[in-house]
């Protein structure tokens, strides 16, 4: 067996083992997810719809963590082998190997995308296969047409993939351009990439191009306003500052080599778009820093040099793994989380006691319960004529999820679109928080307290769950002036 399929099956384990544990729960956006395997479309609000096909062909319903994030964790292990692969296409050196394959396992970054079921998982696997391919189009120009249908599969997975099409293909075919232009497998895996990518055009078409509003409310609202230092300083940290002087060498490597020199420019126009988007989120351009890796351990002569750097990775990457891995019990995690007093908050407007991506996963059950146990005392001649709104998407897909038996309402993302699924008028709405009950209680009679709710390690403690009846407007009609898209 070779090196780099152990590895990846290395990786693989490590998940899986975590994945029997629970790892804290279901992640808020994998309730999303299922929610939106249930109700399959060529598009969706804020996602193309590759990963939902994936949820409903596999037949994950969420009932079991183990299964929800097997494929993940069968991603992540594919990742590591696809890194191992690109390692030893530039040195059959093992110790480089192993170097560029353990670095990619202790990016914290990576950990937390490998450790729930997103597009983004997929997204990795995607970047790392079309770098791998493009090693073989010049001898087998045939691959143009594998090269076509892994961009469209990458696109209809995740729209922003296209710019790492764009970052990696775009000086690839520059430099190659007069071995290119008269290969007809070239322009047959653009035909094939844009086939793909048709039917969810159609449907954006359809439905007023939802995704472009979406991506500029997205920006807008839930980036946070960094300096360019903490920019820079979040993404080193994010990707194990330790792996620092490998991708450094993997960019060097890729720009000194002839018929690499595409993968560097590559990196750069990404990092150049990040810095000058001023995101906030280090997982943007996440995907191509096990590439460099690779560049930058086949860079490094000297074993010695090597030996160091993989002890210094592992060393660093064992503290900080807690950050990426739910592998410490919650109170232990949240005194480790304020002894580092190094977690980057990646989106404006989530307040967490921990890591946003493990508050995210707390005690959805348990708000569920609470709202149940509220909707349950309603007199049944009110519940019948009752729904209840998601204030946003996590909330109505867990609502959903543990089975509520009144109707979910809500207009985040693909939720809007659905409130063509209510088919009773209601006349009545249960509310949680009271920002939600003041923009709504102006168009009903009626307020009633019903319960509180809490969820661990958030700002959501004692949150009010309201009932609003006796509407004084046509709430089918009303509740689409609700939507935002973010």
């Amino acid at each position: 067996m070779s090196l780099p399929i152990v590895l990846g099956l290395l990786y693989f384990f490590i998940l899986t083992t975590i994945n029997l544990t629970g790892g804290y729960g279901i992640f808020v956006d994998e309730y999303y997810y299922l929610a939106c395997s249930k109700r399959l479309a060529w598009g969706y609000v804020d996602q193309p719809p590759f990963s939902i096909f994936l949820l409903r062909f596999l037949g994950i319903d969420g009932s079991s963590i183990f299964f929800l994030r097997f494929v993940p964790a069968t991603l992540a292990g594919l990742s590591v082998y696809l890194v191992g692969n690109l390692t030893r296409h530039f040195t059959s050196n093992r110790l480089s190997i192993v170097l560029a394959s353990l670095a990619t396992m202790t990016v914290p970054v990576l950990q937390v995308i490998f450790g729930f079921y997103s597009m983004n998982a997929i997204e990795v696997f995607f970047v790392l296969l079309l770098v791998r391919l493009s090693f073989f189009l010049k001898e087998k120009p045939v691959h143009w047409l594998s090269v076509g249908v892994v961009i469209g599969l990458g696109v209809m997975n995740k729209h922003t993939y296209i710019v790492y099409v764009f970052a990696i293909m775009i000086p690839y075919i520059w430099f190659q351009w007069k071995s290119i232009y008269r290969n007809q497998f070239f322009y047959l895996g653009v035909v094939v990439a844009i086939l793909f990518v048709s039917p969810n055009l159609h449907w954006q078409y359809q439905n007023e191009l939802p995704s472009l509003e979406f991506y500029k409310n997205a920006y807008l609202m839930k980036n946070i306003d960094l300096s360019l230092f903490q920019i820079i300083f979040d993404q080193i940290l994010s990707m194990n500052p330790a792996t620092l002087p490998l991708w450094t060498f993997g960019v060097y490597f890729y720009l000194t080599k002839k018929e690499y020199r595409y993968l560097g420019i590559a990196y750069l126009f990404m990092l150049f778009l990040f810095l000058y988007s001023k995101s906030s989120r280090p997982d943007r351009i996440a995907s191509f820093y096990p590439v460099l890796f690779a560049g930058g351990s086949a860079f490094i002569l000297s074993d010695l040099w090597k030996k160091m750097l993989l002890g210094l990775t592992l060393i660093v990457g064992l503290i900080l793994t807690p950050i990426g891995m739910p592998i410490l019990p919650l109170p232990l995690l949240s005194t480790y989380v304020n002894f580092l007093g190094i977690v980057p908050k990646i989106e404006a407007g989530n307040r967490t006691l921990l890591p946003q991506w493990f508050a995210d996963r707390l005690d959805w059950e348990e708000f569920y319960k609470q709202v149940h146990i509220s909707v349950n005392g309603l007199a049944p001649s009110i519940a019948k004529e009752t729904a209840i709104v998601g204030n946003f998407y996590g909330q109505a897909g867990s609502l959903e999820f543990y089975h509520i038996q009144i109707p979910v309402v809500s207009g985040h993302n693909n939720y809007f679109l659905w409130l063509d699924e209510l088919k009773e008028n209601p006349k009545h709405l249960v509310v949680t928080g009271e920002e939600t009950v003041k923009i709504l209680e102006s168009y009903f009679e009626e307020k009633e307290l019903l319960g509180k709710y809490s969820r661990r390690y958030t700002m959501e403690t004692e949150v009010p769950i309201y009932i609003l009846k006796k509407s004084k407007v046509n709430l089918k009609e009303t509740l689409p002036l609700f939507k935002f898209y973010r």
